[in-house]
């Protein structure tokens, strides 16, 4: 076993956590701010690019440069990078106990559908929040999708990610995996976000099935059905499964970038419906009840029928029992909710801050601010909310955009003048 290095730069090197074909990532100790760290290093052969030094020395940066700009809870976060004796090195997030979903591409290996739909969703709103910043990761494989411990997503590997929004030199000409390519990386014409995608479409057909939809026996095999084939559905490999993931895969897996989701924003949306769906029977409503529903809400009254209409397009009618949780503290801000029946209880470190009921929305700060959430909120009887996802943000008319930001505002005012009077009475 090749002995560790004692330091790397300032990093005190404290273990071995893997070793791949660019290198080995090393277990280290950050003494500056005091914490723990993961140090990719990358190493090269004469096999490998030459022995490019040069062109290790692009990737190892590109990666830094496009994942260190990024901020969010589903990419690796990057803290540094250097050369340390001629070393090229990334200083990373730190996870205990991470895997990557590598370890559910086997028929015999399968994690829960939900499961998948949970992952695959977490990674398309992180890749639409890159994509909003102008970085296309273009190496999307389940190899680079890592799980915490508890099931939270892991975006890494920017190595080859391309940027718009800057004038550097960067590491193009090279492409992903053959098999997760789009087709327009397979023609190696322009990449777009589509193109991340596409393959981030054909990491969920084989997390759901164990198989990939385009797996011909050799590389030019696995191009040419990428550019001309069609996969089998994947209800006809498991018809257990969802119907409506047929149409999910069918536009993520399109030929056309025009055809597939204009941005992983609503191909998350459509994965946390059939998630919804999957969790909860749906009160058996029509959508123009629905819609009467919402608009006998005072929260409203002031929106015009094509507004509500907006809404109700971008969120889900979800139904809860007493004592159910409904939005937990601390989870990932991606939706906010309005009370449609009901009374739920804000609670935080099981202390009730507050009650809310019928025709109040909450969860609507976190949703703004892309925080984590501040608080649990519980059922507190049988409740029926509207989930609103964040694709709305991006999908939303300007007249709505105001009406809600109005909503969001008068909510604020709201239970800050509820706030300063408990206080007031708590006084002696």
């Amino acid at each position: 076993m090749q002995e560790l290095p004692a330091h790397i730069g300032k990093y005190r090197i404290l273990g071995l956590a893997g070793e791949g074909g660019m290198g080995a990532v090393y277990i280290a100790h950050d003494p500056v701010v005091d914490r723990k760290v993961a140090i990719k290093v990358a190493t090269i052969s004469e096999d490998q690019f030459g022995g490019n030094l040069r062109t290790v020395r692009r990737l190892v940066f590109n990666e830094a440069q496009a994942a260190g700009a990024l901020d969010h809870p589903h990419i690796l976060t990057i803290y540094d990078a250097g050369d340390a004796d001629g070393r090229f090195f990334i200083a990373m997030e730190y996870v205990e106990g991470a895997r990557t979903v590598r370890d559910y591409t086997k028929p015999d290996r399968l994690a829960p559908v939900e499961t998948v739909l949970k992952i695959v969703g977490q990674c398309a709103d992180a890749l639409d929040y890159a994509h909003r910043r102008g970085v296309t990761h273009r190496d999307i494989k389940p190899a680079n999708i890592m799980l915490t411990t508890a099931g939270e997503v892991k975006i890494c590997d920017f190595g080859i990610a391309q940027r718009t929004q800057t004038e550097a030199t960067q590491v193009m000409g090279l492409l992903g995996s053959p098999v997760y390519m789009s087709p327009e990386q397979a023609r190696d014409a322009t990449v777009t976000p589509q193109s991340d995608l596409f393959s981030l479409g054909v990491v969920l057909y084989e997390l759901l099935t164990g198989s990939r939809p385009f797996a011909a026996g050799t590389i030019a095999g696995v191009l040419h059905d990428i550019l001309h084939k069609d996969p089998e559905p994947v209800t006809g490999l498991r018809p257990e499964l969802p119907k409506r993931l047929d149409a999910i895969l069918k536009r993520a897996l399109a030929k056309e970038t025009s055809t597939r989701y204009g941005c992983g924003a609503e191909m998350a949306a459509e994965l946390a419906h059939v998630l919804d769906d999957m969790g909860r029977s749906e009160p058996a409503l029509t959508a123009e009840e629905k819609l009467s529903a919402l608009r006998s809400l005072e929260c409203f009254q002031k929106f015009s029928e094509q507004e509500v209409r907006e809404v109700l397009k971008a969120g889900t009618w979800e139904h809860y029992q007493h004592r159910e949780c409904i939005a937990e503290e601390g989870a990932p801000a991606e939706c906010f909710y309005i009370l449609v029946s009901g009374e739920v209880s804000v609670q935080r470190a099981d202390k009730e801050l507050n009650s809310l009921g019928e025709g109040e929305c909450f969860g609507e700060m976190a949703y703004l601010s892309g925080k984590r959430r501040f608080a649990s909120v519980i059922a507190a009887r049988e409740v029926t909310v509207l989930k609103v996802t964040g694709a709305l943000r991006r999908w939303a008319s300007l007249p709505l955009q105001m009406r809600l930001m109005r909503l969001f505002q008068d909510t604020l005012i709201q239970r800050l003048a509820h706030t300063s009077k408990r206080l007031s009475q708590a006084l002696p």
